[in-house]
């Protein structure tokens, strides 16, 4: 791969997890509930100090030692999963600071803010995987999963983004004694996201690519 287009790669996969990071911040303040991958972090920054983005950092950096098992080795595109997550957990906490929430608002502006945040968080994962370079580490140990267990990737995630909800919800259930961080919001962003992953890479796949690809260098006339 040329380094332009490696460049390009690269610079579509950051674009991608910023997007994918304001996604997950507005499906959060919209006071819903929180995408399934983020839920567990999210349920224990309302439990204690940290923030849902340390949070995250830690989960993935979990997610990335598993993967390493699995894998049996550590290569050098799961050490990059690491500043990438680091900048994936940053960006989160940042759109947090900046999106008012709405806790206390109209249902109609709750639905509103979690409809853009799976519009926005499906085409933050589109970004990620039309851009090849790597994967966060949650979705890179579903691969890892997957690939040992000859299970298909799609139905290793569903598994994986349940599981994270139910421990979210047992975690809510023990400290409020109801659930906090797990509603409606979260089985709508579960359903909703990987279909509009599919819709995005039907509709603008073919188009991103081509993005990816340097336009060749006109040679002057003589």
């Amino acid at each position: 791969m040329k380094r332009d287009q490696r460049l390009r790669r690269y610079q579509m996969f950051l674009l991608g997890v910023a997007v994918s990071a304001a996604g997950i911040a507005f499906i959060t303040r919209a006071a819903l509930g929180t995408s399934p991958i983020s839920s567990l972090p999210f349920v224990l920054s309302l439990i204690t100090p940290p923030s849902i983005g340390v949070y995250t950092f830690f989960f993935n950096l979990l997610f990335l030692a598993g993967e390493a098992v699995l894998r049996r080795g550590f290569s050098l595109e799961q050490a990059l999963q690491i500043p990438f997550t680091l900048l994936f957990s940053i960006c989160i906490d940042g759109f947090m600071r900046l999106i008012p929430t709405q806790l206390h608002g109209p249902y109609p502006f709750k639905l509103a803010y979690l409809l853009l945040g799976c519009a926005l968080l499906g085409l933050g994962v589109t970004l990620e995987v039309c851009g090849g370079v790597t994967m966060l580490p949650g979705e890179a140990l579903v691969r890892a999963v997957s690939q040992r267990s000859g299970i298909p990737f799609h139905r290793v995630k569903v598994v994986f983004d349940i599981a994270l909800a139910l421990a979210a919800a047992c975690a809510s259930l023990l400290a409020f004694g109801r659930l906090n961080g797990v509603k409606e919001g979260t089985v709508v962003a579960a359903l909703l996201v990987g279909q509009l992953v599919d819709l995005y890479q039907t509709r603008f796949g073919p188009k991103l690519e081509q993005l990816l690809i340097p336009a060749p260098v006109q040679g002057l006339d003589p």
